[in-house]
């Protein structure tokens, strides 16, 4: 039964979508020079063009004959951003939001403060960016008014105890600690010999020979270290005795996280052969594989949660607003999946799965490369 639910569930998001899908469409009747409307707002294509013009200066947009359907997809990103912001524009009064020239002056402020002040530092940045500073301070606006109104439609967003602790335990599994080992190491590396060439198999004939007779010293009782600064050919480990520190699974190449994670503690490896040439391997601590407690996950669980659900809460507004609003694009240009589809589709997916595993699963919510990009 609760599977069946799960399916009229997606059904019924799918005929809301549909349903709503007719306030958001393509338009052959806009007025010639706009490429939206949303309400009974036009979009102008000098915007549009001129947040084109500015990415495709910097380097950041396909190339349009090249990369066509790239090229598509991006012109329907930077559509869909000025959409958004001229959603956010008409609604801004109905969250008393009004975004000040002293509100803009003081972001710009804040950011000149990473230059130190130097006003020439900020302006050769912008000339970098090919930004003039009008550009600039209505980037600004734009961020200040995003920022604010997702601040506001979010504010009574929250994740609860109950929804942390549900979701560890549900995900144990993605919070073990795995078993770490200190290594050090002594390297004999093997090279042609003029230093270029591939080498001979004489070449690590002789090299393993090297490593086996140093081996032997340090299990006579050479001291370790002092045997690495003497012969180790790692010069990123030599001056520290060969001590590469913490290792975990993955970080190395298979032959010596091999070896690694077969010695004993204080054991010294045979010599291990790897493209580098043969290391003489000890393990000087092993710490265990540890299950993460709760405490130690607490905050980043509820931290990735609470993103997540802003996220979600956001991208619904969003979509329910351009919905009752009216939303239509210029042919070519509406975004492939209508921001009204996009919600629904989501919200039937995190009912299916739970919000929390929905969490877990898909990170946090990826907002548009454009509306990213404006924030730079």
């Amino acid at each position: 039964m609760k599977t069946r639910s799960w399916v009229i569930r997606g059904v019924l998001a799918g005929l809301i979508a549909t349903a709503l899908l007719g306030f958001t469409g393509c338009g052959g009747d806009l007025p010639k020079g706009s490429i939206a409307q949303v309400g009974q707002a036009f979009i102008s294509e000098k915007p549009f063009e001129e947040l084109k013009s500015l990415y495709e200066a910097v380097g950041r947009a396909p190339d349009k004959d090249a990369q066509k359907d790239e090229y598509e997809r991006f012109e329907q990103s930077v559509a869909e951003y000025l959409v958004q912001m001229e959603v956010l524009e008409q609604q801004a009064g109905a969250y008393e939001i009004d975004i000040t020239d002293t509100d803009v002056e003081a972001a710009i402020a804040e950011i000149k403060q990473m230059f130190q002040g130097d006003e020439a530092k900020f302006k050769k940045a912008l000339e970098k960016q090919q930004l003039s500073l009008e550009q600039f301070t209505a980037q600004t606006r734009d961020r200040l008014l995003l920022d604010k109104m997702k601040a506001a439609v979010t504010v009574d967003v929250e994740v609860t105890e109950s929804e942390v602790e549900a979701y560890y335990e549900a995900n144990k599994k993605d919070y073990v600690q795995p078993e770490q080992r200190e290594v050090r190491h002594i390297l004999i590396a093997v090279g042609g010999a003029d230093g270029e060439s591939a080498p001979t198999q004489a070449d690590w004939e002789a090299a393993k020979k090297e490593a086996d007779k140093i081996r032997a010293e340090v299990q006579n009782g050479a001291n370790f270290r002092a045997t690495a600064e003497k012969y180790s050919d790692d010069e990123d480990t030599r001056s520290s005795g060969g001590r590469l520190g913490t290792v975990i699974p993955g970080q190395t190449v298979p032959e010596f996280e091999e070896a690694v994670f077969s010695l004993k503690k204080d054991e010294i490896s045979q010599p291990v052969k790897t493209q580098y040439g043969y290391h003489i391997i000890q393990v000087t601590e092993i710490t265990p594989e540890e299950q993460l407690p709760f405490d130690r996950v607490h905050d980043s669980i509820r931290a990735a949660l609470m993103e997540h659900k802003t996220e979600q809460a956001w991208q619904s507004w969003l979509a329910e607003t351009q919905a009752k609003l009216g939303v239509v694009y210029l042919s070519g240009l509406e975004p492939e999946t209508p921001a009204i589809l996009r919600s629904t589709t989501t919200e039937a997916s995190d009912e299916q799965m739970g919000d929390e595993e929905a969490a877990g699963d898909r990170g946090t919510a990826q907002s548009s490369e454009t509306t990213d990009s404006s924030k730079e």
